[in-house]
């Protein structure tokens, strides 16, 4: 939950007065013109980042410090590449001093769940883009947060297999239980994955328009772009968001 929480940089002020709670379990889309604050939003959710004024909540408890209960996902690959695939997933767990069996059987299991079976002995060098931003999923996956930050996760990808992608994420979303918050630049992408769409405004950034998306699940992400009610949302995110 962030309580009138404000960030500024100097002179500049990156976020205005923000209230806005996560709801646990539910998957948030935040969109919004270049340089509104959503990565700010998310950076003050994982702690790397201190508000200005007002004060960020997460289970009730004040963020002051690195949030060890996050997980985050950016478009940009980190991958370490003299380092196998099943040795970058593993790395978190190390930081975490988890024993080596136990890292192991979490390793394993994340890449089952993200496909990449086969390709633990793989180096960095040898994977597609889709393929590094699995190994970053499942990098996550493995040590189990209870909510999932993603900055843009699929922006490099091409548009069949961002779509793959989106197939991928709703099932992970579903076999954790966890709390997805995710930005992007895409209204189709923030609508098919969201059960809420926060829509920023331009700087200094605060959510300006919060739309319910009420679409069943499990969706077909190809399917409900036909369906009226996926139309009737984008428009109104469009209306919403100030390009200029």
């Amino acid at each position: 939950m962030f309580h009138e929480t404000v960030v500024r940089f100097g002179a500049l002020t990156a976020m205005g007065p923000t209230s806005l709670a996560v709801r646990a379990g539910e998957f948030l889309t935040v969109v919004g013109p270049s340089g509104c604050g959503k990565s700010t939003l998310l950076n003050l959710i994982a702690g790397t980042l201190q508000a200005s004024s007002g004060q960020v909540l997460y289970d009730g408890r004040t963020v002051s410090g690195p949030n060890p209960h996050v997980g985050y996902i950016t478009q940009k690959n980190y991958c370490l590449p003299w380092r196998t695939v099943a040795a970058n997933i593993r790395l978190p767990l190390e930081f975490r001093r988890v024993q080596r069996a136990e890292a192991e059987r979490r390793v394993a299991a994340a890449i089952r769940q993200v496909g990449l079976s086969g390709f633990e002995h793989a180096y960095p060098r040898q994977l597609s883009g889709g393929m590094l931003q699995r190994v970053m999923i499942a990098r996550t996956l493995a040590y189990g947060p209870a909510t999932y930050l993603m900055d843009e996760p699929f922006g490099s990808l091409d548009a069949q297999l961002r779509l793959h992608m989106h197939v991928e994420l709703m099932r992970l979303w579903r076999e954790t239980g966890s709390t997805f918050v995710f930005v992007t630049h895409d209204l189709h992408e923030a609508i098919a994955l969201g059960d809420r769409v926060v829509v920023m405004s331009g700087r200094p950034g605060r959510p300006k328009f919060i739309l319910g998306i009420d679409l069943p699940r499990p969706r077909d992400v190809v399917a409900l772009q036909g369906d009226p009610r996926f139309g009737a949302y984008f428009r109104q995110l469009w209306d919403a968001i100030d390009v200029h």
